[in-house]
């Protein structure tokens, strides 16, 4: 049954599925994952809705792909991943939402004090990543200049070469929001 309903389903549409995968930067939607490569899953399943459409489909890699197909990542998630990416993507560049990711990534293997937690997987981000700081070179706060606005991030040292940003409260409210797939309002 399973094989011959595969067989009957049309392919997504080329200009859809590249829609989806402009959407997921061509990484894994998920904001703790982000490998490539990718492929389109239903949020509902295909045999429910019999659809291929933007708002169904997201990019996951294979093996959240498997993860969500088992039921170990749930619907309910996956509405709230594709949800935020709308909602990051409409309002941040790729370069603001890069140093989320980063201090995303961050929160998930330093602690408090900017050490790196023994128990988190790999090292973290040398030279870009210190005490809960990204730097970057004076001249080019412009670039992340929507999170400053929003409030996300605050800059200090003004008066030397280098911007060090830092999250805020509400930016590390937002990050933690996204990073559990929690909506970010």
């Amino acid at each position: 049954m399973l094989w011959r309903m595969a067989q009957d389903r049309p392919d997504i549409p080329m200009a859809l599925k590249r829609q989806v995968l402009v959407e997921a930067g061509h990484r894994c939607a998920i904001p703790t994952c982000r490998q490539t490569p990718v492929e389109l899953a239903h949020i509902t399943p295909w045999a429910k809705v019999q659809e291929h459409t933007f708002e169904n489909l997201i990019a996951l890699c294979p093996t959240c792909h498997t993860r969500f197909d088992r039921g170990e990542i749930d619907r309910r998630a996956m509405l709230q991943y594709k949800s935020n990416l709308g909602l990051l993507n409409s309002r941040y560049t790729e370069t603001e939402r890069q140093l989320l990711r980063a201090l995303a990534m961050q929160r998930l293997v330093m602690d408090e004090r900017g050490q790196h937690r023994p128990d988190a997987p790999g090292a973290p981000i040398p030279n870009l990543l210190s005490y809960g700081a990204v730097y970057l070179p004076f001249g080019t706060l412009w670039t992340v200049g929507n999170l400053v606005h929003d409030g996300l991030i605050s800059v200090s040292d003004l008066h030397t070469d280098t911007l060090t940003l830092h999250l805020t409260q509400q930016g590390s409210e937002l990050v933690s929001r996204w990073l559990d797939a929690e909506p970010l309002h």
